[in-house]
């Protein structure tokens, strides 16, 4: 019994502080953890900054021109995508899983689409005495000639269904590009035999019966 009573002897005892040594890395744990949250919030905040920085640089890039310019790479892009692949594969599962199938094609035929749009189109005064534009009424006897056509005709099957700037682009892009080819003196006509005057249609020679079946009745 101490000299207080015994009531003082029963309390529990107070724990001693912990040794500097202990307090010293507590310490330094506390800071270390800190340290990390701060640099963890640090570059949190920079890299909102640089992606706000980022967004309006996009944005301002962006001009209605680019913009255009975008629009139709993506639409030249479709169209090879869609004039090299199978019909078939065109098609695609439609809401509720019915099965859309691809627009019907306006004209049946390379052939079809020169004889009823093309050179009624495209006018030039044509020559075979050296003149500035060439062409051959035969078109369909020049392998060249046939893959250009048939590339044009495919683009323009792909951008009428544009209402907007479709065919713009397919006369800039398309028609302008395959037809200063074929017009030229030194291009696959060269030395071809065909005549027409200013504002008349290009000459034209029917191909061979069977040469360009009307692709529409085989997917009848």
């Amino acid at each position: 019994m101490s000299e207080w009573g015994s009531d003082y002897d029963d309390l529990p005892a107070v724990p001693s502080p912990p040794a500097p040594e202990a307090a010293t890395l507590l310490g330094e744990r506390l800071g270390g953890i800190a340290d990390e949250l701060v640099e963890q919030a640090v570059q949190a905040a920079v890299q909102q900054q640089v992606a706000q920085i980022a967004k309006t640089a996009v944005e301002e890039a962006l001009t209605p021109q680019l913009l255009e310019q975008l629009r139709v790479t993506a639409v030249q892009t479709a169209s090879r995508a869609i004039a090299a692949a199978p019909e078939s594969s065109v098609s695609s599962p439609g809401p509720e899983g019915i099965e859309e199938t691809p627009p019907a094609l306006y004209f049946g035929s390379v052939d079809e689409f020169v004889r009823e749009y093309l050179i009624h189109h495209y006018k030039r005064p044509v020559s075979d005495r050296g003149g500035s534009a060439v062409w051959a009424p035969d078109w369909w006897s020049y392998e060249e000639a046939i893959d250009r056509l048939e590339a044009l005709w495919r683009a323009w099957e792909f951008l009428r269904l544009d209402p907007s700037t479709g065919m713009s682009v397919w006369w800039r892009d398309h028609a302008d590009h395959h037809m200063a080819v074929l017009l030229s003196p030194d291009g696959p006509f060269r030395g071809a035999s065909g005549k027409c005057d200013r504002g008349e249609p290009l000459p034209y020679t029917a191909p061979p019966a069977g040469l360009f079946p009307d692709v529409r009745l085989e997917s009848q």
